[in-house]
């Protein structure tokens, strides 16, 4: 396996191949393509990972080759295969990747992904050519699509901002094209296997699989089409970016040991603006972890954010949680609603809770969104004069956990806060929480899943700090009104015992920047 990344060149075409992918296709210091690799996702959309054996990579004037032998013993998935890689003169590059099964398992997709940059190419032209030889234009969405923009492809075409239309041809499966700013990946996504073929799929023993992607120039330049106009007329300009200082929270050690005097005094310095707390009616010790969250509240001199998550009754279950609260309603300063089947708000929930929280609990504001990422809250619209504000959650790895796919991924929290400005007609945008790590693969098992999901290590160290950093700075500066972020102790949170993470001193230089502003 490659150590280090080399840098490729195919004529005009220069590309980074790292770990048996190509990354940063440019040509005059222009990205054309972000990457072009494979993957293998199981029943759950977790992606296997891979051992690269037998590569060799050769660089001969204008031209390159790479080939190698890969497998996977992860996730209860065994598989092996061969990739080859051939770079031309021409600015040619084509991607061919061979794959055999050596066991029996569920997937949800095999095969070629091509990530396409943001920069350069929203609103731009493109032209999808079918298997049947349709011919149909578009463009790159300028705001967050809630479904795929492009379908049924075997020949994408494209013109971004750099002047020369290319063109990706597709062979061995169907492709289609998703925006992956929906989870915060900077990036928008053509892979094989089009969503309306049922998954996950059984693959067998000896099941193969060949797909091929070959990159270059279109034969045809682009021009704007017609719908451009429109684009252009519902530029992201048009949403305010105006920069904010917004308020920052941590979330509860649900389940954890409660914060100790080292802990808390540590955290106060930061002049928090609320300690998260999930309510889960499904789990029988709710109360219990509930109690804990007021302790560790009240420890920190700050208000409750609550997340609750609603059943089949959301009535009787509010009137439970009040009645749990009884004098302490006043602790919670907001208040988020979700269906737990869904992890979404929708009208019906908020038509059966908000006039009686309205009437009942008069102190608190009430956000409404998704707990899961954007993509939730983007596919599943519901009335937002009801709510105070709209509300998602952010992780940077929905797709890959890579350092650098994570520091690519900071500019799709911008994009997700332009989107849901728009949805949300004129009503704060809150962030909860950022996480370094996803914290559920399921929705089935949310709950218990949360209070088991490891930490990101890397959030103790110097790159948990910097990429916090630049996070905070991008949120900010989109204009949201408040964000969540990690949790108050623990490995997953900002501080443990008498040792404070690196990222702590992010929040600490934040709050004395707000107070001289």
């Amino acid at each position: 396996m490659s150590q280090s990344p080399q840098f490729l060149r195919a004529g005009s075409v220069q590309v980074r191949y790292e770990n048996g992918f190509l990354r940063y296709l440019t040509t005059d210091d222009a990205e054309i393509v972000r990457m072009i690799y494979f993957a293998i996702r199981d029943h759950n959309w977790s992606t296997a990972t891979l051992t690269i054996s037998d590569e060799e990579i050769h660089q001969t004037g204008d031209s390159f080759q790479v080939a190698y032998t890969w497998q996977t013993d992860d996730l209860g998935i065994q598989m092996t295969g061969h990739i080859r890689i051939q770079g031309d003169a021409d600015g040619t590059i084509a991607f061919d990747f061979i794959g055999k099964a050596l066991n029996t398992f569920q997937k949800n997709r095999i095969g070629i992904c091509v990530l396409h940059p943001i920069d350069g190419i929203l609103g731009q032209p493109a032209q999808v050519a079918a298997p049947d030889g349709t011919i149909t234009d578009g463009y790159f969405p300028t705001f967050i699509s809630p479904h795929q923009p492009f379908l049924n492809i075997q020949t994408l075409r494209w013109k971004p901002t750099s002047g020369s239309s290319w063109q990706l041809d597709f062979s061995g499966d169907v492709f289609e094209t998703e925006d992956q700013r929906n989870w915060t990946d900077a990036s928008f996504k053509t892979y094989s296997t089009p969503l309306t073929i049922p998954f996950p799929a059984t693959v067998s023993t000896d099941d193969e699989f060949w797909q091929r992607v070959v990159f270059r120039k279109a034969v045809s330049e682009l021009t704007a089409p017609i719908a451009e106009k429109e684009v252009r007329a519902i530029n992201p300009a048009v949403i305010r970016m105006e920069p904010t200082q917004p308020r920052i929270g941590v979330g509860q050690w649900a389940g954890g040991p409660p914060l100790t005097d080292d802990e808390a005094r540590l955290l106060r310095q930061l002049d928090l603006s609320h300690l998260r707390a999930d309510v889960f009616f499904s789990l029988p010790n709710w109360q219990t972890l509930l109690t804990a969250a007021i302790a560790d509240a009240r420890r920190l001199a700050v208000p409750l954010e609550l997340a609750v998550f609603f059943g089949e009754d959301p009535t009787d279950e509010l009137d439970r949680l009040q009645n749990f609260l009884g004098n302490q309603l006043s602790l919670v300063s907001f208040l988020l609603l979700f269906n737990e089947a869904t992890l979404t708000t929708s009208d019906e929930l908020l038509h059966t809770l908000v006039p009686a929280i309205r009437a009942q609990w008069p102190g608190v504001t009430i956000g409404g969104g998704t707990d899961d990422n954007f993509a939730e809250f983007n596919r599943n619209p519901f009335d937002v004069e009801l709510v105070d504000f709209v509300t998602y959650s952010v992780n940077p790895q929905a797709h890959a956990g890579d350092d650098l796919t994570l520091w690519e991924n900071i500019a799709g929290q911008t994009e997700t806060v332009l989107t849901a400005k728009k949805l949300a007609r004129g009503k704060p945008v809150h962030i909860s929480p950022v996480t370094l790590r996803p914290r559920y693969t399921t929705v089935t098992n949310t709950a218990t899943e949360r209070l088991n999901t490891p930490a990101d290590l890397r959030q103790t160290n110097e790159f948990g700090a910097d990429w916090t950093h630049q996070s905070l700075d991008a949120l900010a500066n989109a204009g949201v009104e408040s964000v969540t972020y990690y949790q108050s102790h623990g490995p997953a949170g900002l501080v443990t015992g008498t040792t404070a993470y690196p990222l702590l001193s992010v929040f600490e230089e934040y709050r004395k920047v707000g107070r001289e502003d």
